[in-house]
């Protein structure tokens, strides 16, 4: 029997679990949409713009764990989705992007959109690839889940040309490859224990290849209090461990306050687990130092190593490491790590960032927004979160449980706040979904709130409004102080006015004594909320301010 390769490839997304795909449609893969038509089973999230498709689809992946699908034209709409395949790459997110190409026979006459997408993506990408022949459509898509989702998971793209989808074949849909994932030798796990027995002042830090699992955030405390660990967590993880146990020591994020540090550079044994240590965690590499005892837990053997030496290197599952640790006989808990814990958590707790909000004359410190937050957002509230100085509020000092969820971006992306808060508020209609942006964010995709009316996604936006692009004047005033800056000032629309445009309930504060009230009545609403939260620029992060950075 024949068929269209169309509807194959829509049958081998089914084989693979995908119940939602994001997309904006384009007519290199229309063939795919008339199919998904006459082939219900795949929720078809149209978006507008193919920056807020993939970021979307990323978000999704950090909710279920496995490969979001974004489904892209050629050209234009590619390269618009680029910045959510960068970000999955460098998160280590599961995601697959499909993209509609021209035609085989227009191939190297520089058509209409044509691009090469193999050099375009092969930097950013784990694998990607273009089906030049229908009967590869079942195997290569296959293939393509498979890859995005083992080892340490990334994104892949593939480019389907048009005639390739349309044309009729006599193939199979292919079915699911199952993916075992990498575990932990015995052996190797019991000298771990052994190394953490034996220190006197260890830490554990934990990212996001055990973010997604309810499993291996319950581990992860069940090893701390086993070992007598601190828990470090990194950029944008700091969901997976409870900020009020004991053995919580804070966040490795971006400019970590100075007792974070501490917790981190006075460790004398680093056990990292599920992350592959590049990037912000390591301050600058600086930490694990070469005096501290480093090991790593990585499904990868080709990242361990890569950026720092290892003192021991184990290539497994993070959850699969953890569970075997968990379960080692004959370890008590260790008294003489006590003061070391205690020490650990009192930084976290009394650092700058966690101090009374400050005032200012040109707005209201941040603060008082994310302590109200923290005090209404119920336990299994899901925050998903833009870039900006704004965040550094959130990452220090709101409350995170382990049954809540952060759904941010590794690369620090602006823009996937909002997108992000409705692919999640579509995975958990019955939850809380709170999107924290800032003003410049929220206007490269605002437009993706047409998508959560349109879609019925219920979240709760809060734009931090300082009239800025508040981490780059932070950054002027640290390289070019005493200037009279330029480029960063931000002329905004009325964010409640603009909000309400899409059908939104909007909220503006101006005062403290608003916010509880604000956002007790923003989170009743009966659909998508607002709140335009009126932000001091002077007050640039949660540690420092504007005439600080001057003097400096």
């Amino acid at each position: 029997m024949t068929k269209k390769a169309a509807s194959v490839f829509v049958q081998t997304l089914k084989n693979h679990g995908v119940d939602r795909f994001f997309c904006v449609p384009g007519e290199s893969y229309l063939s795919v949409m008339d199919e998904l038509l006459h082939s219900p089973g795949i929720d078809v999230v149209t978006c507008r713009h193919e920056g807020g498709a993939g970021f979307m689809a990323v978000a999704d992946a950090k909710c279920t764990g496995k490969a979001g699908v974004a489904f892209v034209s050629r050209g234009p709409g590619a390269t618009n989705a680029s910045i959510s395949v960068h970000s999955a790459h460098q998160g280590g997110i599961p995601m697959v992007l499909f993209i509609g190409q021209i035609n085989r026979i227009s191939t190297g006459k520089m058509h209409l959109q044509e691009m090469d997408f193999i050099k375009t993506f092969s930097d950013m990408a784990k694998h990607v690839e273009q089906i030049n022949t229908p009967s590869e459509i079942a195997n290569v898509t296959a293939r393509a889940f498979h890859i995005a989702e083992s080892g340490i998971p990334g994104p892949v793209v593939i480019a389907i040309p048009t005639d390739v989808l349309e044309t009729k074949v006599e193939i199979a849909d292919a079915k699911q490859i199952k993916i075992n994932p990498p575990l932990a030798f015995p052996s190797k796990v019991k000298e771990v224990s052994n190394e953490l027995n034996s220190a006197k002042r260890p830490v554990i830090v934990v990212g996001g290849q055990i973010h997604v699992s309810d499993k291996a955030r319950k581990l992860v405390q069940t090893v701390a209090e086993k070992y007598n660990l601190p828990v470090l967590c990194t950029y944008e993880h700091q969901d997976i461990f409870s900020h009020d146990h004991k053995h919580y020591a804070g966040e490795l994020g971006l400019r970590p306050p100075e007792p974070i540090r501490q917790n981190a550079l006075e460790a004398d044994l680093v056990l990292v687990v599920g992350h592959r240590f590049n990037g912000v965690p390591n301050m600058a590499y600086k930490f694990p130092s070469p005096k501290q005892k480093f090991i790593h837990v990585l499904p990868d053997p080709n990242s361990i190593g890569k950026v720092f030496r290892t003192d021991l290197s184990i290539v497994a599952d993070g959850e699969n490491f953890l569970e075997q640790l968990s379960i080692i006989d004959g370890n008590k808990i260790s008294s003489d790590k006590d003061e070391w814990v205690k020490l650990c958590h009192k930084r976290y707790l009394e650092n700058d960032a966690t101090k009374p909000p400050r005032n200012a004359n040109d707005g209201l410190d941040f603060a008082h927004l994310i302590d109200g937050l923290g005090k209404l957002a119920p336990e299994d509230a899901i925050i998903t979160n833009d870039a900006g100085n704004f965040t550094s509020w959130m990452h220090h000092r709101f409350p995170f449980k382990s049954s809540m969820k952060l759904i941010g971006s590794e690369i620090g992306a602006m823009g996937m706040g909002i997108p992000a808060g409705v692919a999640a508020a579509l995975r958990y209609p019955n939850r809380q979904v709170f999107s924290i942006v800032g003003d410049g964010g929220a206007l490269m995709t605002g437009s993706e709130l047409a998508t959560a009316v349109a879609q019925k996604a219920k979240i709760r936006v809060i734009v931090a409004n300082n009239q800025h692009y508040g981490t780059i004047r932070y950054h002027q005033e640290v390289h070019f102080p005493t200037r009279n800056h330029y480029a960063t000032n931000l002329v905004n629309p009325d964010f409640a006015k603009y909000g309400e445009s899409f059908g939104l309930k909007c909220f503006t504060i101006n005062e403290v004594e608003e916010v509880i009230p604000t956002i007790q009545e923003a989170m009743e609403v009966d659909g998508s909320s607002l709140i335009e939260f009126k932000m001091s620029l002077e007050l640039n992060t949660s540690t420092t301010t504007i005439s600080q950075l001057q003097i400096k």
